[in-house]
């Protein structure tokens, strides 16, 4: 599942805190890349027990997604760490560099910081994707009440989508 398109599912069963959730697979599986190479079971109906934050019930329709602190570390370990070696290593380089009188050790050390440090955040990047935490965003409807649709909208209230005469139109 990629992070960025969320994906919807229905609520099978309850399991205290956690949901067991049956995927529909819509529109995630048929733009990832770890589907089309066989991966994952892309396309098929596949169960997931994750954390119920929003309270969903049995049968509702639900839309779930990355836990931002997981969705931000992996932006930190992927981006930050690596880019952040590599001018620490050129920056400590450059002074070991000309202190020793070697003036490209700045490239040298910044380069292998890089390499250090990107072969131990792709580690644990790879340990927090094993173990990433996926929960509910949102209820999209509710199986106890068909006719509601759960979101996080406030509904208008009734002046705004009046059909009442007001203003110039009262007057014509």
């Amino acid at each position: 599942m990629k992070p960025g398109i969320p994906d919807t599912g229905t609520v099978l069963r309850l399991e205290g805190e956690n949901a067991v959730i049956r995927m529909k697979h819509e529109g995630s599986c048929r733009k990832c890349g770890a589907a089309a190479m066989g991966l994952c079971k892309g396309g098929l109906m596949q169960e997931l027990t994750i954390r119920n934050s929003e309270r969903a019930r049995v049968g509702d329709i639900v839309k779930i997604g990355l836990v931002p602190r997981v969705l931000y570390t992996g932006y930190v370990l992927a981006y930050v760490i690596p880019a952040a070696a590599l001018v620490f290593g050129m920056v400590g380089g450059h002074f070991l560099g000309a202190y020793a009188g070697f003036p490209p050790l700045d490239i040298i050390s910044g380069f292998f910081l890089l390499i250090i440090a990107s072969f131990f955040s792709l580690r644990r990047l790879r340990h927090l994707d094993s173990m990433s935490a996926i929960e509910i965003v949102n209820v999209l409807s509710d199986s106890w009440n068909p006719g509601l649709q759960r979101t996080d909208e406030v509904p208008s209230p009734g002046y705004f989508t009046s059909r009442e005469k007001v203003g110039s139109d009262v007057y014509r």
